[in-house]
């Protein structure tokens, strides 16, 4: 009996030692707070600064970060779930409070976690051309996605609206461009590849546009894909083949930028501008020429990066995106839009029938990236209709179709369709 005895009075003091622990511990917590608080400006909440913005610094519960606003403390900040996140737990003990707090952290660090494996891709436009695509595609608004700008030319690369302008050899162009001789396109970004490397950086994807027949296009670009593709990069060449009228020296040049560009590029779309002639009319501006040419790369890009960042009924990861383009050869892109009735068959059609790319068929495709985005209109049964439109044309039967629907709320009443079509035979 007296062991039993001393047994429980043992356990007694235990608890009492445990509680009186906890009760210093939520004391010094919130006198912490409270001396954040008196710390505030006194003009802050008259300047429309909340007491949120104040760090406190507490100790990491559950792996959360050590910091945390003295609002996140009073519950104003609602980052966590109900019945812990939002308000204050009304006649909630301080140590309840403090692991509301901890869960709210935990949240945000998790949240944190999750953006930071979102995969990276980046647009890299070299020489004139593809310096132009890059601005475009900036002005028109794309997210998602870093550009680099690459050029010799220093007085174009400054017109840009890339954040990271890279100018190519100077050393070898001083800054003055090429000269229609790919040598020195190829020189000046060899002369630049390490500081290219450091701009693509941890890459998942990256897309190399540039118009083929010039100098730096012609010359560089096949360098830049190749840095991206000996590190394992998912590489995706976009190039322009020149117009008629720039005569047989350009075509050749550019065709033997081309074949460069085959070697270092898990898949290449080529653009014939030759074929712009088919789509444009008497008035047609030469900017606005350039521009429907522009659009195929954005297409593209966007069919890309939507279906893995944007919100959608059928999600898709990089893991799909690079089972369809990885070491496919030649490709098409293609996109469509329509409003109205049947407008999701009316789409899908646009998007199989580009005439800027000519006469190509997705017919002998071995892989197909589809993309159906919409508002909130968007219904199962468009969905189905626009995705059996498009998968008809394919005779493979082993193609690797994916196919993704993601959501825009700025497009209820029209549907988009956008394809990449990998593994074309006599592209």
């Amino acid at each position: 009996r007296r062991a039993a005895a001393a047994a429980r009075g043992a356990r007694t003091a235990h608890r009492a030692l445990r509680r009186w622990r906890s009760a210093e511990t939520s004391q010094s917590l919130q006198k912490a707070l409270q001396k954040s608080v008196k710390k505030q400006p006194r003009g802050a909440e008259a300047n429309g600064e909340a007491v949120a913005k104040t760090p406190v610094r507490i100790a990491p519960h559950l792996g959360a970060p050590a910091t945390l606003s003295a609002a996140d403390l009073a519950g104003e900040t609602p980052l966590g779930a109900p019945p812990l996140g939002g308000a204050p737990l009304p006649g909630a003990s301080p140590a309840v409070q403090d692991r509301a707090s901890a869960y709210r952290q935990q949240q945000q660090t998790i949240n944190t976690h999750i953006a930071e494996f979102l995969p990276r891709v980046v647009v890299v436009g070299v020489g004139g051309g593809g310096t132009n695509a890059v601005s475009q595609m900036i002005a028109r608004g794309l997210t998602g996605v870093d550009f680099v700008a690459c050029n010799t030319d220093a007085q174009h690369l400054a017109t840009s609206l890339a954040s990271k302008r890279i100018q190519l050899g100077v050393n070898v162009t001083q800054g003055l461009g090429c000269g229609a001789n790919p040598e020195a396109g190829r020189a000046a970004a060899e002369e630049t590849r390490e500081e290219i490397a450091d701009a693509i950086g941890d890459a998942h994807m990256v897309f190399i546009t540039a118009g083929m027949g010039g100098g730096t296009g012609t010359g560089a670009a096949p360098v830049v894909a190749q840095t991206c593709f000996e590190r394992g990069i998912l590489t995706v060449g976009v190039a322009t083949k020149p117009f008629r009228f720039e005569g047989q020296l350009r075509m050749r040049l550019a065709e033997g930028g081309l074949k460069q560009m085959e070697l270092h590029t898990d898949t290449l779309i080529v653009i014939p501008n030759q074929n712009l002639f088919q789509i444009v009319g008497s008035d047609t501006t030469l900017m606005d020429a350039f521009g429907l040419a522009d659009d195929v790369l954005l297409a593209g890009v966007r069919s890309v990066t939507d279906l893995m960042v944007m919100p959608g009924l059928i999600n898709l990861d990089f893991a799909d995106v690079k089972a369809v383009m990885a070491g496919m050869g030649n490709a098409i892109m293609g996109t469509g839009q329509a409003e109205g009735e049947d407008r999701a068959v009316r789409a899908a059609e646009d998007a199989l029938r580009n005439p800027i790319l000519g006469d190509v068929s997705v017919r002998s495709a071995k892989g197909m990236l589809i993309n159906i985005a919409g508002g909130s209109d968007l219904t199962l049964m468009e969905v189905d209709a626009a995705a059996k439109r498009i998968t008809d044309e394919v005779e493979d039967l082993d193609a690797n179709i994916i196919l993704g629907s993601s959501f825009d709320a700025t497009m209820d009443g029209s549907i988009r369709v956008s394809v990449v079509a990998t593994g074309i035979e006599g592209g």
